[in-house]
């Protein structure tokens, strides 16, 4: 999700309305410095505003979060790939951001990497051991990592 594409392709959407900043904001309910930060791609619109400004601007949740127009071939990847750059975002603005979100985003592939490679192995001692080796940590530990990343696999799922 690049926040300068989201905001230039809010801009054209709505200069293909004829709306001005102002007229936006009026309609959102919000101020025209907040549209305009958008459009500079500074922030994101909030999130209980998405629905509106898609209605508004007459583009679907995913072209807005793909900062174009999406053609029915690319509508389902999009879909997918923006579903989960939302939630990623959305969960990174809950955290305490000790990390940037490019830090945050790149743990939750790790986190994602590592839950899938654990499945592969044919028992929990085959992991454990594993993630022993790699990570010089007692059994304890890392049988308490495996579970959770076990667990974190099987929702995925």
């Amino acid at each position: 999700m690049n926040q300068e594409n989201i905001g230039k392709f809010i801009a054209e959407c709505r200069k293909n309305k004829n709306l001005t900043q102002v007229q936006l904001a009026n309609l959102l309910g919000t101020t025209d410095k907040s549209i305009s930060k958008w459009e500079n791609g500074y922030c994101l619109p909030d999130s209980s505003l998405y629905e509106s400004v898609c209605e508004i601007l007459n583009i679907s949740m995913n072209e807005l979060f793909a900062g174009k127009r999406i053609t029915n071939e690319d509508y389902q990847k999009a879909a997918d790939d923006n579903l989960m750059k939302l939630l990623k975002y959305n969960l990174y603005h809950l955290s305490d951001k000790r990390m940037s979100f490019n830090e945050f985003d790149n743990s939750l592939n790790r986190i994602s990497e590592t839950a899938t490679l654990l499945s592969t192995f044919k028992t929990k001692e085959d992991a454990i051991n594993y993630l022993m080796k790699e990570t010089q940590l007692s059994f304890e530990e890392c049988s308490g990592a495996y579970d959770i990343y076990i667990n974190l696999y099987r929702l995925n799922k």
